[in-house]
């Protein structure tokens, strides 16, 4: 998996390409542990070029997600499609989070 970060605003993207399996999960978690223990609490996660999921990275975004709300954080998702979006139908993940068309949407939503 191919993971890109960049700051926009008061939100962190994180822009997800390729497989988010069991293999690129704990360095998705990782790399989102990190902005939140310096102090970030705003994430965007564009899933536009993610392929695959597997149970390993819902649960990642779902630890991610469940370690923002203790700290009063916030979490969109945006541009699911394909077998991805066929994924979080069936587990009900989409109904978890707000989720974008595009990430110009979240990001409208998530800053001040």
């Amino acid at each position: 998996m191919e993971l890109i970060t960049e700051k926009q605003g008061a939100v962190v993207v994180f822009k997800l390409k390729g497989r988010l399996d069991a293999l690129a999960a704990p360095d998705f978690e990782q790399k989102c542990l990190k902005w939140l223990e310096a102090g970030e609490s705003c994430f965007a996660v564009d899933l536009g070029e993610l392929d695959y999921i597997s149970s390993a990275g819902i649960r990642s975004i779902l630890l991610v997600a469940k370690k923002l709300r203790a700290q009063d954080g916030r979490l969109a998702l945006s541009r699911i499609s394909g077998m991805v979006e066929k994924v979080f139908t069936i587990t009900g993940i989409h109904s978890m989070f707000p989720v974008y068309a595009s990430l110009d949407e979240a990001l409208i939503q998530l800053n001040p």
